[in-house]
């Protein structure tokens, strides 16, 4: 193999190396347009976004091969992507533990499926929601393992912004500050102004 053909091959796996890098942190985004509030009640906007939702300890049931479905302990943290969904990624005795939960809406203990496309906007520091259909209530998530609902301990936005990249390639980039806390978040700059004058708790 001549030097050249060494050279070529060798700048390819780095380029994939950096691709793959990029792919993983920026893994589970798509443009959504969104407006969020800071605590000191400013609103900016965001397109590719995720937010931490906090670490919890859970029980997962799980298929292991010869062992049939296990209930395992876990430590996990929680993530709400701009693609649209929670996903919980931690370890456990038995390995790396990976779940997409659902959300919920809690109104007077009555929980109901909402997705993306439903919420108007969240806020409370993520733990309340108000739905598109006029609706108010908690804002939880529920785990596909033993079906516990998880309430949110965290609300902070890590932003990503397309950028060039080393060989002149857009990818998306984590912003500084990251895990910035936020009150709220909402899908229009309509519920935003909502979203800003609702209470917060303590």
């Amino acid at each position: 193999m001549n030097r050249a053909v060494r050279v070529t091959i060798m700048f390819s796996l780095l380029l994939a190396v950096f691709a793959g890098s990029a792919f993983s942190q920026a893994r589970g985004m798509i443009e959504r347009k969104t407006w969020v509030i800071n605590d000191a009640r400013k609103t900016s906007e965001v397109l590719y976004w995720r937010v931490y939702l906090g670490d919890y300890d859970v029980k997962l049931k799980r298929p292991f091969p010869g062992e049939g479905t296990v209930t395992v302990d876990a430590g996990m943290n929680f993530q709400f992507h701009s693609a649209g969904y929670i996903e919980g990624n931690g370890a456990s005795a038995k390995g790396r533990m990976n779940d997409l939960s659902q959300m919920r809406i809690r109104v007077d203990g009555n929980l109901s499926p909402i997705r993306i496309e439903d919420i108007e906007y969240i806020y409370d520091y993520g733990r309340r929601v108000a739905t598109k259909d006029g609706r108010k209530g908690d804002f939880v998530f529920q785990l596909q393992g033993d079906g516990a609902v998880l309430e949110v301990k965290r609300f902070q936005l890590s932003e990503f912004k397309l950028q060039k990249g080393q060989y002149g390639e857009m990818e998306l980039k984590l912003q500084k500050p990251d895990m910035l806390p936020i009150i709220g978040m909402a899908f229009s700059k309509e519920a935003a102004s909502k979203a800003a004058a609702e209470a917060v708790s303590d």
